[in-house]
Formats: C-alpha cells, structure tokens, sequence
C-alpha cells in the first residue's frame, strides 16, 4: 500500500475510533457546562483547554464525531440502495432502460445537492436522519452514472460472454462479476467522496444553526460558529474543529486516491 493511502486510511481510522469511544463513553454536554473554567488554555484539566461555557474542546471534538460518522454511513447505504439496482440493471441491460435511468439521474443531478438538502429539510423538518436521506438520494446521481458508464463497458467484454456460455445466471453475473470484482473500487472510491461530502455538509449546516445536530450537542460546524471570533476566547476551541475538518477530508482525499489509481501492494 502506498505511503498516502496508509496516512489517509490511518486518519479515517482515527475518525472512526473516536466515533466509537463516543458511543461507548457518552459525554453529557449539558453536566459538562462550568463558567468559572471558561476560556481556559490546554492543562491537565483538558487536553485543548475550553470554551466559552467551561466545556472541555477534546471532549466535545470527540463527541462531535456522532454528527457526521454514523450519518454520513447511512446515507452510503441510500446511495447504494438508489443507485446501484437502477444503474445496474441500466447497464447490463441497455436499451430503453438504460435511457430512462440516465435521464432520471440527469433531472436529479441537475438539483444542486446542497439545495436539495434543503428542500428536504424544509419538508420533512431539519433532523439528522433527513439530512442523511437527502443526502444518500443527492450523491446518488454522482455513483449512478459512475456504475452505468462502467458496465456500458463492460457488458459485451470476454469474461461476460465466457460466464453466460457456462449457465452463470444473469443475476449472479451483474451483482458478483460485475458489480463486486469489476466496480467495487469505483463503488468504494464514490463512497469516501460522500463521506467527504456529507462532512462539509454537515459542518455547513452547522455553522448556519438551526439544522441537524443543535447546540449544546456538539458538531464540528457550531463548534466553529459558537467559538470563532469570541474576545479572549480559548483559540484552540474553534482551530482544533478546523483542523479536524481539514485532516479528515484529507484523509478521504488519499484513501480515495489511492483507489482511483488502482494500485496494489
């Protein structure tokens, strides 16, 4: 494995870690809140000092990983579930199906995700699952046509023409030979770019207020919004969510790279 994919997937590692220790830990946000310890500098009492309220930034860094993880994971699965059977099918089949898929995903994708989103949220109200949904249904365009063009290519090619002169049924070639050996690195590298995505997006939505994950719960975006600029404020309790942003989308960046290229070993 190349040196960038093992720094990219050993921040991803990182991110999920902390995601887990969160869930298994807990951190209750509002006990937390102590005004005679705000804006204190990195000691002992916390590793990043705190913020304006008295509350430990590590901690909250930590717990913050909930808004994003675990979301942006199912909005992955509602990639996959829009995406894949109607790409899939399109592909190995062609023909008129193939067209009305494509200007499905056309007409969709033409919607800016983020206006999507919202749209959604205007709807269906502003919680997490919504926005994940939406999101899943946004970025689905973006894998589905990956998929198609992939197997356009694909359908006519040797190994296929070998595995249907052998009985392979038509299921098994689509989702095993095709889907599975042929696109899963596409499938793969499409994923990390959603998780990516659903990040900037969760953060965005954080930093405007009033979306998805709400003060006092953390998230990196309104712990940007709510520490940014405060007068005498601890600097790291709004650097140390910026730099989290900007390491985990790096992080994404390698691991996906590495996919697209294709290299082994």
């Amino acid at each position: 494995m190349r040196t960038s994919a093992m720094v990219g997937a050993g921040i991803l590692a990182v991110v999920v870690l902390a995601w887990c220790v969160s869930l298994m830990v807990g951190f209750d946000v509002v006990a937390d809140v102590d005004h005679t310890q705000a804006n204190l500098g990195p000691g002992g009492h916390a590793w990043l000092g705190t913020d304006h309220m008295g509350r430990d930034v590590f901690w909250r860094l930590v717990t913050a990983s909930e808004a994003f993880v675990g979301p942006s994971l199912a909005a992955g699965v509602v990639t996959l579930a829009v995406a894949l059977p109607a790409a899939g099918i399109a592909g190995y089949r062609g023909g008129v199906a193939a067209q009305a898929v494509r200007y499905l995903f056309t007409v969709l994708g033409s919607v800016p995700r983020f206006v999507l989103v919202l749209l959604a949220c205007a709807i269906y109200g502003n919680e997490t699952v919504v926005i994940a949904v939406a999101a899943g249904v946004a970025y689905a365009p973006a894998l589905g046509e990956a998929v198609y063009t992939r197997l356009e290519a694909l359908r006519t090619a040797d190994f296929v023409d070998a595995a249907r002169a052998h009985g392979v049924s038509p299921s098994s070639i689509l989702w095993y030979h095709l889907l599975w050996v042929s696109c899963r690195r596409l499938i793969g590298r499409h994923l990390l770019y959603l998780f990516g995505y659903y990040l900037l997006l969760e953060t965005t939505l954080g930093y405007i207020g009033d979306f998805g994950v709400e003060e006092p719960a953390p998230s990196w975006g309104n712990m940007l919004a709510f520490e940014f600029g405060i007068p005498d404020g601890n600097v790291l309790a709004w650097m140390a969510p910026a730099l989290a942003i900007w390491i985990t989308i790096l992080g994404t960046v390698l691991t996906a790279s590495n996919l697209a290229e294709g290299r082994r070993g």
